[in-house]
């Protein structure tokens, strides 16, 4: 019984849009499925040359296209058939580097056959593409012809297996303003060395700038943000000791992303900034100057987000988020403190609408900074609490937080009893999420406080820790039979996988 083809009959459009979400390898293997895909990869708007997927392939046998393929398809065959060559048993591992950069040079041939502006590109290519021009000569071609808007390029020899010894980065010396590409609105680059400003140049419609695993010095940074007059995000990830400190000044800059730095001082001075996340960073939190009167997220964690090479992504050698919270809400600084730019709000926290923090419920001193940043907090929305355990085995075992707990009129437990209720929880909050909890003492107070006094939380999530105790277990299901303020509040208890708490009764949850 004949069945339609209905991939067959979508418009050439739909079928591009489709093709465009593959990488490019796969995207061209898509002409050997049928003939009416033959050309629908020249149409794509998305290019993504990864030669990892083909690293293991035999130069030995080529699939050799028919006579009257030839014309059309030589970019195909070229670049795509080879790469559908899955003979395990012909698997040449003697070089590998020259399967890749054989696969690398063909990028030219499929960049020629494309047949359409792209708003994407993305390259993956070993060092001798830069060394041979081939980097500059794509950055030309794909802004010029292409009007690419998002370029990113990637200078890595395969997580340097194919080396006995990792290289950093790759000097990214090119032309001045060759990013001045009227079209280009995003640029990512991951192991290079950027020692000069002058490529960026008169990039007046870059709005966006990755930099991964790349060599690039202060100086160097704040002039390429001061060269592009509209840019709105910067991310910059694992840079090496050349970056002592991020220094941004800028009247555009709304999203700043910094990783796993180890850096001597942070300065954003911005009215526009409105993100700012700081994941796995090692700073002074004393030397953390913020100006941004607009900020609406505001995110620190000491858990990185892509691997690291670093000694100091571990959180032993981060800076405490309760420190950079210390800092941010001017608890440290004198009693007669003025701003000296006219911009400074004291109250950083005044506009915020999410905020996402490593904390240690079970610390006094910590418990107290959250008490205070709820409070500096008028418009707070969604509140996420990762859990970290703080105090130390010596300062457990020489009982310094008794000591500081003994001062206080009331237990530590009665904390949030005793303090005044918070705007935020009072009128705005909505969504809380605690991880990490164990269902202690000292961690039960918060989400107890939140049930009964927060009048408009819509969703509280509690994901428990590994090693969730049975008393922790039933600690945290009492929560449930709490009176709770807001009537449309769902609470949701999330155990750790394979974990049962044996209730009372020997029953399970």
């Amino acid at each position: 019984m004949a069945t339609d083809d209905f991939i067959s009959n979508l418009p050439d459009e739909v079928l591009a849009t489709i093709i465009s979400g593959l990488p490019a390898i796969e995207a061209i293997r898509t002409t050997i499925l049928s003939k009416r895909l033959k050309d629908v990869w020249r149409n794509v708007f998305r290019l993504d040359f990864d030669p990892k997927g083909v690293k293991k392939l035999s130069p030995r046998k080529q699939a050799v296209p028919a006579p009257h393929q030839r014309r059309s398809t030589v970019p195909v065959i070229q670049f795509g058939s080879s790469v559908c060559h899955d003979d395990c048993d012909d698997i040449d591992d003697t070089d590998p580097r020259k399967a890749i950069f054989r696969v690398v040079k063909n990028i030219d041939n499929v960049l020629l056959s494309h047949e359409r502006n792209l708003i994407s590109c993305r390259i993956v290519h070993l060092s001798n593409s830069y060394r041979n021009g081939d980097l500059e000569k794509w950055i030309k071609y794909l802004t010029s012809e292409k009007e690419v808007q998002e370029l990113a390029f990637l200078c890595d020899d395969f997580q340097h297996e194919f080396y006995p010894k990792s290289r950093f980065g790759l000097g990214l010396n090119l032309p001045s303003g060759i990013f001045s590409c009227r079209t280009l609105q995003s640029l990512e680059f991951t192991n290079y060395d950027i020692p000069f400003d002058r490529p960026f140049h008169h990039c007046h419609s870059l709005k966006t700038l990755k930099l991964y695993y790349c060599d690039i010095s202060t100086e160097t940074l704040e002039a390429i943000v001061s060269s592009c007059d509209f840019m709105e995000h910067l991310s910059v990830s694992s840079s090496t000791s050349s970056l002592k400190q991020v220094r941004i000044f800028s009247r555009t800059v709304k999203t700043v992303e910094l990783e796993s730095l180890d850096l001597e001082g942070i300065c954003l001075s911005t009215q526009s900034l409105g993100v700012l996340v700081l994941h796995s960073m090692k700073f002074p939190a004393k030397s953390l100057v913020i100006h941004a009167p607009n900020l609406r997220v505001f995110t620190a964690t000491r858990k990185p987000i892509t691997k690291n090479p670093y000694d100091f992504t571990r959180p032993s050698k981060q800076t405490k988020i309760a420190e950079i919270l210390e800092y941010c809400t001017h608890l440290l600084t004198t009693v007669n403190y003025k701003a000296n730019d006219p911009m400074e709000d004291l109250n950083l926290f005044k506009n915020l609408r999410e905020l996402s923090i490593d904390l240690d419920l079970n610390d006094r001193r910590e418990m107290l900074i959250l008490c205070i940043v709820l409070q500096r907090c008028r418009s707070l929305h969604q509140l996420e609490i990762n859990i970290e355990e703080s105090r130390s085995e010596i300062e457990e075992a020489t009982g310094y937080y008794s000591s500081v707990n003994s001062r206080l009129p009331y237990p530590e437990t009665k904390l949030w009893e005793q303090r005044e209720l918070c705007d935020c929880i009072t009128f705005t909050l909505r969504q809380v999420s605690i991880k990490g909890f164990n269902g202690k003492d000292g961690e039960m107070e918060f989400p107890r406080h939140l049930i009964t006094k927060c009048a408009k939380l819509e969703r509280l999530e509690i994901w428990c820790n590994h090693d969730w105790s049975s008393e922790g277990g039933k600690a945290t299901l009492g929560l449930l039979s709490l009176p709770r303020s807001s009537i449309d509040v769902s609470i949701l208890l999330k155990p750790p996988p394979n974990l049962f708490v044996a209730l009372a009764d020997g029953s399970q949850p």
